[in-house]
């Protein structure tokens, strides 16, 4: 067959693409010129450019013989694009390869590039690639050099690009928006969302005529529950009137307050929930409000978020295929999967056997294996190993092992034409002649010899030794069979000293191979282990040999790692909700190595681990602003006002009225980070104190009835130092208020 009919024969079997079928009908060798034209006008394929692409295959891929096939790529440089736009990406295309004049030729065609699930097509006709191979398969070791437009493919890698980074800003608007639903960092306060709480301020003192019967009011949320409003999203602080008049305490029912919060949602705490026969799964949600005191309140059960539905899918890249030796069937296994709300993959059931790949027989063959000879038994016995064939690619199943087909040895010393099949040994100066033979086997009806030629000892003083042939290294070794084959040489004596007759040649002395396993290699990313074996064999002259020392022997079958079971673990990321700080933790699947380490393998998030209420209250006081005494009676102070109030100031006088104004309270809730999560204040008042005859105004300290902050004391002739809500002539409507500052 000539060259040009060669590529017409490719013509008519061409991958998917039209350009491999044009690159087909001129060999690569051969340059197409016309002499009639030295300067032709350029066409428009010949204005675009050209560049060369390099790629190389992701894993060690066998190709097909004339029927194309898909195949990854990874992009290592494509002229003009920068690192980033290649960073990640994948390269889809088809690949064959022909035999023409005993070589292999490569045809590859590149059709799109994909990224993170997302893809781009190109016109195959724009990036094709020929080369020859040494044998049908891609090794990521050899690059592949692709000839193709370099505009068409950096705009294509571009768009994946700019859909990258569309996507990266649409998760941090939801994850911005996902952070507006925590807890808010006005700790107790709605002006927010409470037009009535916005515009709330606290009242000024009140100046109160010189009236005895005047009741004491005053508005307290003892006793009272926050009532939680779902349809609102809010929580109410409920609170309650109490009237005191003539020592008689009246109380009204609690009603809403001005205190409200807002109820937020909690994903971080509640699962997803997994329905298997629809294979949905499902987020989950609960909802809470941080209250006045910085704490967490949960006001309901985790609820189905009906918007976020995940699809559970079959995952088989991360499961290994199971043998069935019984079945003689190679079954594909999987794992279901889905990515959650958090673009996290959560596996919800580790490998089992796939429910959308078929599974395909195991097949015997005898290909890549040998001929074991047992001499001491006087037969050979033909090895054998099972092989898969799974999306196109054929797997090799086991180890060379004998599959019974057994070979009897005959010791055979003339062919079927009546000639020595060995010449004999004619020794002049001894005068005798000595037959050798040699043994073989019929396979398939085709003879075989297994030895060779071996003098007939019965008939001369030849002898067989070992010395000078009992070098290990130099023995022949069958690893597929399993047997190393010691070496002598014969030699009769002469005048005492041995002549060697033959050089040194395999004996039928056999060496079983010995194993031992050293080690493992791991596979992590595939969950499997080789085992690193010794092979040797014991018992020769020099003692032990090894043959292979710490390798993965030819046939080694993948150990599956052994899954132990998951659970959470905290990641070192942590957040809070209000004041509560939670550690963030991964949901991670433990395996079990052969060597008896641990691969852990995070497949998921986990609840993450509360870790309560990291706040703490800090407050402060302000002084007093001023005091005021009114004494009608006094000789020496008529009505007016009478100074102001120092610490720890008395007046002593007789029958006066006082007044003062407040202090101010001010508490500020500090989380252990820092930030200031809310402030609260509340006001002090003590005023109309009747007839005492010594006040003080204290700012702090103590005195021997106790410890008092920012108020008047009184005192009076029947009772001594007195509280402000004594009722001997004091009003007061501040003292049941202070309980919440301190």
């Amino acid at each position: 067959m000539n060259k040009q009919a060669l590529w017409c024969l490719l013509l008519s079997s061409c991958l998917v693409s039209p350009a491999l079928a044009q690159m087909a009908q001129t060999p690569p060798e051969t340059t197409q010129t016309d002499s009639s034209e030295t300067n032709p006008e350029p066409g428009i394929e010949e204005m675009v450019r050209k560049v060369n692409i390099v790629t190389r295959a992701i894993t060690r891929t066998a190709v097909s013989q004339n029927e194309p096939m898909a195949i990854d790529l990874g992009l290592v440089d494509v002229p003009g694009a920068p690192p980033k736009l290649t960073e990640g990406v994948t390269a889809k295309a088809y690949a064959r390869y022909v035999n023409y004049e005993d070589s292999l030729i490569a045809q590859l065609v590149l059709t799109g590039v994909e990224k993170d699930g997302r893809s781009e097509p190109l016109d195959s006709n724009d990036f094709v690639a020929q080369f020859n191979m040494d044998s049908p398969e891609l090794d990521p070791a050899s690059p592949v050099t692709i000839e193709g437009n370099q505009e068409t493919l950096i705009a294509a890698l571009q768009r994946l690009n700019a859909v990258e980074d569309e996507d990266d800003k649409e998760e941090k608007e939801t994850e911005a928006a996902e952070g507006d639903t925590g807890a808010s960092n006005s700790v107790g306060s709605n002006a927010s969302k409470n037009a009535d709480a916005a515009g709330y301020s606290s009242p000024a003192a009140l100046d109160v005529a010189e009236d005895t019967s005047s009741p004491t009011v005053r508005v307290t949320t003892e006793g009272c529950n926050i009532r939680v409003d779902l349809a609102q999203l809010v929580a109410v602080q409920q609170s309650r009137v109490e009237t005191t008049e003539d020592g008689a305490v009246s109380t009204a029912p609690c009603e809403d307050g001005a205190d409200r919060y807002p109820l937020d949602r909690s994903y971080s705490v509640c699962g997803d929930t997994i329905d298997m026969e629809t294979r949905q799964a499902t987020a989950q949600y609960l909802l809470y409000y941080t209250d006045g005191g910085g704490n967490r309140q949960e006001v309901t059960d985790c609820l189905k978020d009906d918007d976020k539905v995940f699809d559970i899918t079959e995952k088989a890249s991360a499961c290994s295929v199971y043998l069935d030796y019984n079945e003689m069937m190679a079954v594909p296994q999987a794992s279901l999967a889905y990515v959650n709300a958090s673009n996290n993959e959560v596996q919800v059931r580790s490998c089992e056997p796939s429910e959308e790949i078929t599974s395909v027989p195991l097949v015997s063959v005898t290909d890549g294996c040998s001929i074991r000879h047992d001499f001491a038994g006087g037969l050979s016995l033909q090895t054998g190993r099972h092989i898969y064939e799974l999306n196109g690619t054929t797997w090799q199943a086991d180890a060379c092992s004998d599959n019974g087909t057994e070979y009897p040895h005959e010791t055979v010393y003339k062919n079927a034409a009546g000639q020595e099949v060995c010449a004999p040994i004619i020794n002049q100066a001894a005068g005798s002649v000595t037959r050798q033979s040699r043994k073989q086997i019929v396979v398939n009806g085709v003879e075989q010899f297994i030895t060779e030629c071996k003098p007939d000892t019965a008939n001369i003083a030849i002898q067989s030794t070992i010395d000078g042939c009992d070098n290990p290294s130099l023995w022949n070794h069958d690893l597929a069979a399993g047997t190393s084959y010691g070496r002598e040489r014969f030699y009769y004596q002469l005048d005492g000293v041995p002549q060697y007759v033959t050089e040194c040649q395999d004996s039928e002395i056999a060496y079983p191979h010995q194993v031992e396993t050293t080690g493992w290699q791991p596979h992590d990313d595939q969950l499997f282990a080789y085992r690193l074996t010794t092979v040797y064999i014991e018992g020769t002259p020099k003692g032990r040999f090894n043959i292979k020392t710490s390798e993965v022997l030819p046939g080694e079958p993948q150990t599956a790692y052994v899954y132990s079971g998951e659970a959470p673990a905290t990641n070192g990321e942590h957040f809070y909700e209000g004041c509560t700080r939670f550690d963030a933790r991964d949901l991670v699947e433990s395996y079990d190595r052969p060597d008896g380490s641990k691969h852990k393998v995070v497949i998921g998030e986990a609840d993450p681990l509360s870790l309560g209420n990291k706040c703490y209250n800090e407050f402060t006081w302000e002084a007093i602003t001023h005091g005021k005494f009114e004494n009608p009676v006094s000789s020496n102070r008529s009505s007016g006002p009478c100074g102001v109030f120092e610490n720890y100031a008395h007046v002593y006088d007789a029958a006066y009225h006082c007044t003062s104004t407040s202090s101010v309270g001010t508490r500020k809730t500090i989380r252990e980070d820092g930030e200031v999560i809310g402030t609260a204040s509340n006001t002090c008042t003590t005023y109309n104190a009747y007839s005492p005859v010594a006040a003080k105004y204290y700012t702090g300290g103590s005195d021997a009835d106790g410890s008092f902050q920012g108020y008047i004391r009184v005192k009076f002739p029947s009772s001594g130092w007195s509280y402000p809500s004594h009722t001997n002539g004091v009003k007061s409507g501040c003292l049941g208020n202070w309980g919440w500052l301190q």
